[in-house]
């Protein structure tokens, strides 16, 4: 029983490697169709279960078969490693304040605005972005007022109410609305050492068919139009409901000159909270010319089904 248990293993893990050669060439075409788009997110996984097989073929003597896993999880790992090399930023005079942001996508369920406010009392926080905010939190959350005067807000029923909270004075605020769905986006400019900077929080669609796709695919391009055109250095946040192992997500940061602040700090996934094998990171911090990132990080569990993200900044002088 033992052996035909092993024999069972071993062909399963033989058999899952190859679908994962073959899911990890699919992702490539992401731009072809949305289900194929969504074999892109899974690159972590794949370089696992791709690692795995190619030691198990090596033990069992099958070398082709270790030396075709072994190469498949090498091409998932060589998309990975932007995470993991440290990145070139501008130098930033070191008297330049530090902001904290801090974005989390609550949950439109989310019944335990205790939770929230812990997480917003560990991180302490310049600024705040919560998406997925519902008109009964936001009144919940009422009394944060107190520690971020300044307020820009449209909470909605659905999942896409979004919210932004800042210590800092808003210079100027406008709600957005990006591509055929016109779900509200937040932009807001404030002050940092005699010139300014923008925030801008977003929340996609997400890609679960093949309307909603191409809804997210025209806010990715309207959202790199805008950042491309920015006056100020600018911050984007939000949940994009894609990996940065897309081809869609690759597409935004070329259309709009922004950068990936969570390289150089490891994969650092975000979502589904509680379920470590399907973990990947949907919830980004993209940041333009002028701007330093000092610290990228994923906070702690607040309850969502994604987990907030903590993004530490300085503003270069002009």
């Amino acid at each position: 029983m033992p052996f035909i248990l092993r024999v069972r293993l071993t062909g399963l893990l033989e058999a899952a490697s190859i679908l994962t050669c073959m899911a990890t060439l699919i992702g490539f075409a992401g731009q072809f169709g949305w289900v194929l788009d969504l074999a892109a997110h899974f690159r972590v996984q794949y370089a696992l279960v791709l690692g795995l097989g190619a030691l198990s073929a090596l033990i069992r003597r099958k070398h082709h078969w270790a030396t075709v896993f072994a190469g498949f999880a090498l091409l998932n790992i060589s998309l990975l490693m932007p995470r993991f090399l440290p990145s070139v930023e501008a130098a930033v005079s070191d008297d330049a304040p530090v902001f904290r942001v801090l974005l989390a996508n609550i949950n439109s369920a989310h019944r335990h605005p205790e939770a929230v406010r812990s997480a917003i009392a560990d991180e302490d926080p310049d600024f705040i972005l919560l998406l997925e905010i519902t008109p009964w939190m936001l009144e919940q959350l009422a009394d944060l007022a107190d520690g971020y005067p300044y307020w820009i807000a449209e909470p909605r029923e659905d999942n896409f109410g979004i919210a932004l909270l800042s210590r800092q004075p808003l210079l100027k605020t406008e709600v957005l609305h990006f591509g055929p769905t016109k779900l509200p986006s937040i932009l807001a400019e404030f002050p940092s050492g005699g010139q300014r900077f923008a925030l801008l929080g977003t929340h996609l669609t997400p890609p679960v068919s093949a309307e909603l796709t191409q809804y997210r695919n025209e806010q990715l391009a309207m959202l790199a139009q805008h950042a491309r055109h920015a006056d100020q250095p600018l911050l984007l946040l939000g949940d994009l409901n894609l990996s940065p192992w897309s081809a869609w997500f690759s597409q935004l940061l070329t259309s709009s000159g922004l950068q990936d602040s969570a390289n150089g700090r490891g994969i650092q996934p975000t979502w589904p909270a509680g379920w470590p094998p399907l973990w990947i990171p949907i919830d980004h911090a993209l940041f333009s010319e002028g701007i330093q990132i000092r610290r990228h990080a994923v906070g702690a569990d607040l309850g969502s089904d994604h987990y907030p993200v903590v993004v530490e900044f300085q503003v270069a002088r002009r």
